[in-house]
């Protein structure tokens, strides 16, 4: 996920962006602003669904950015930050995300995240029957079918790395093991990284040099992670249709 921080003082942006990686995640790729024009700049560059925003900040104010922001990207969450409670009236009554006071606490911030006025659309995983990968309520486009398999796999791990050894094996089996397959394996989690990039969702996968892959559960939805968890209780999932289309899918009752 992407995330702008504007305000023309760097002690205080660095601060705000220290506080909103222990909130959002220290994977999140964050963009930084020091004026309008820098802000506008990036917005139409990229795809920035959350931004803290500086009303005091040069060349026009925050709250004209923002009344900008929302005609030019308006399901772009602004929060301001500002240490002048007098505009507090003004930034409510544009209906934004939030309104937090410098220095900002990790709570107060946290609590501002969590009841965004344009929730962030998660990658949804669907475990029980078909497998499906999901994001924004629509179906994951990958190149190749292995790429849904090994996806399927390293989610059935919990975030344990699995190596390309092990991957080789789960595509092939006993066949033998050729430099070929080594190179399609990499072309296969290429091709899987590049699904997720379409979605900005790329980071989900961790790359080991030495243990291998994994995924990041924690930016995961999972109905089979939410049934572990007791959040999805056994009558409402049919667990022997646990990844129903792959063979060696292990079904989650057994999962200790």
């Amino acid at each position: 996920m992407k995330c702008l921080i504007a305000d023309d003082e760097q002690l205080i942006l660095r601060d705000i962006k220290r506080t909103a990686a222990k909130v959002l995640g220290e994977n999140t790729e964050f963009f930084e602003a020091c004026n309008s024009d820098e802000v506008f700049s990036l917005i139409q560059k990229y795809d920035i669904p959350i931004v803290f925003l500086d009303i005091e900040i040069p060349f026009i104010s925050g709250l004209e950015i923002a009344a900008r922001l929302q005609k030019l990207k308006p399901r772009t969450n602004i929060i301001f930050v500002t240490g002048h409670e007098q505009y507090a009236l003004d930034a409510l009554s544009m209906y934004v995300s939030g309104f937090l006071m410098k220095p900002v606490s990790e709570a107060a911030m946290r609590k501002a995240v969590e009841n965004l006025r344009y929730p962030i659309p998660k990658l949804m995983v669907k475990c029980f029957g078909h497998f499906e990968v999901l994001y924004d309520g629509k179906p994951v486009d990958f190149k190749r079918s292995m790429c849904k398999e090994v996806f399927a796999y390293l989610i059935d791990k919990r975030g344990a790395f699995v190596s390309e050894d092990e991957i080789r094996y789960l595509l092939w089996s006993e066949e033998e093991d050729t430099d070929k397959k080594k190179r399609y394996v990499r072309n296969i989690i290429s091709d899987l990284r590049a699904g997720l990039k379409a979605c900005d969702m790329e980071d989900v996968i961790i790359n080991n040099n030495k243990s291998g892959y994994a995924v990041r559960t924690d930016q995961i939805s999972c109905d089979f992670y939410d049934y572990l968890d007791g959040k999805l209780s056994p009558d409402k999932v049919n667990l022997s249709r646990y990844m129903e289309q792959f063979s060696w899918g292990i079904r989650p009752d057994s999962v200790e």
